[in-house]
């Protein structure tokens, strides 16, 4: 951690977005957590995406949280119009580092509003259930949905605006829009007033439920010609402030990268900038996201090349790839991780039609998880099976 720019608890980012960080930091998470206000200055309504929850490795302290909400309780009481308040919390994924403490925050929440009108909304994109040929990279998320709601059971109405249906997570849709208007209405009103928008942008790979956010200028004071001129785009995990993200379905990121960068190439010539769901602040978005496009793209090319090169076209495993592709650039604490990146590169490509693949057993009673440590990262399931590069015609599970 020490080589990564040091966070402050509260940073005040734009005239729009107050970011609040996590004090969760690992391995995987970086400084922490980002969690973010978004507000107009002239509303006392607040809209606050992400929580905090647990880091890479180790579980979310109670002092972690204390820090944590506390920062969150003094940037709602800066807001320049009070009495401010958090309406609604949106949540970019299911994962816990993002979710685990949102049963906190609507708890201090509703201690901080009191009136029974002050209730909060929780609102969440759902995860792939497996119906309508979703795909497997998505099995393990299928019931994270509902592990949530139970996370949120004991909440009373005191707290939480429930759906007609009694549930106590809201359902994101793709294009859905909140706007944040000087009136002072609720965000789900979608007034349209002069203010700012907040669209939720459906990206899924990281998970199968990942969004981005677009944050537009609606102002009619804007200097800029269009009428709602993007001012920046929250990226949660899709796109990080340092390095690279990691992924469940390789075909899915790519696609949402490329979604990402159609949105972008048709906001003008200012960049705008990324807030990231970890790290720092990237100020031109759109480079970003072409280079995490591109980066996978060469990666891709390197595990064909590498494939082809093998001798008398014998199939080899993933971590022989790693070992090839990576050779001594990357310290052993990171190369089941690498691995298991490949791995979901070579998926694809067996998706394709262009790889082969022939599963074999792991050694006599080896524990993936004990192998790996136990830790943040595991013995990736297929570490094991054979790859190797086949025509199209040859591609067929199993046959090497």
């Amino acid at each position: 951690m020490a080589s990564l720019p040091e966070l402050p608890g509260v940073s005040t980012l734009s005239k729009y977005v107050t970011r609040v960080l996590g004090q969760n930091p690992g391995k995987f998470t970086l400084q922490g957590t980002n969690t973010y206000l978004v507000y107009h200055p002239a509303s006392p309504s607040l809209l606050l995406l992400d929580t905090t929850g647990p880091s890479s490795a180790s579980p979310l302290s109670s002092s972690a949280l204390q820090t944590y909400l506390s920062s969150l309780r003094s940037a709602i009481a800066s807001h320049p119009t009070q009495p401010a308040r958090i309406t609604d919390i949106i949540l970019t994924h299911w994962h816990r580092d993002h979710t685990a403490a949102v049963g906190d925050v609507v708890r201090m929440l509703a201690k901080l509003n009191g009136a029974e009108e002050a209730k909060v909304r929780v609102w969440k994109f759902p995860c792939a259930t497996g119906e309508g040929g979703s795909s497997d990279a998505w099995k393990s998320e299928r019931t994270k949905d509902a592990e949530l709601e139970r996370d949120l059971e004991g909440l009373g109405g005191n707290e939480l605006e429930r759906t007609s249906d009694g549930t106590a997570l809201h359902t994101l849709r793709a294009g859905q829009q909140f706007s944040l208007a000087p009136s002072g209405a609720s965000p789900a009103t979608n007034n349209t007033e002069d203010g700012v928008e907040f669209e939720v942008v459906h990206t899924p790979g990281h998970t199968s439920d990942s969004i981005c956010v677009l944050l537009r200028d609606l102002s009619s004071s804007s200097p800029s010609s269009s009428a709602t001129s993007p001012l920046a785009l929250f990226t949660a995990d899709t796109v990080l402030g340092h390095g690279t993200a990691v992924f469940a379905s390789l075909s899915a990121y790519l696609s949402s990268l490329a979604s990402l960068i159609d949105l972008l190439s048709t906001s003008g010539s200012a960049p705008i900038p990324l807030y990231p769901g970890h790290g720092e602040v990237v100020t031109d978005g759109l480079a970003k996201i072409k280079e995490y496009k591109t980066h996978r793209e060469d990666r891709e090319k390197q595990v064909v090349e590498a494939l082809k090169a093998v001798e008398g076209g014998e199939a080899v495993t993933a971590g022989e790839l790693t070992d090839s592709i990576y050779a001594d650039t990357i310290p052993s604490s990171l190369k089941l991780a690498a691995t298991h990146g490949l791995l979901l590169h070579l998926e694809k490509l067996r998706e394709e039609g262009r790889v082969g693949r022939v599963a074999q057993p792991s050694p006599e009673g080896l524990d993936l998880g004990a192998a790996g440590g136990g830790g943040e990262v595991q013995i990736p399931q297929g570490w094991f099976d054979g790859w190797r590069w086949v025509e199209a015609s040859e591609a067929v599970e199993g046959r090497l």
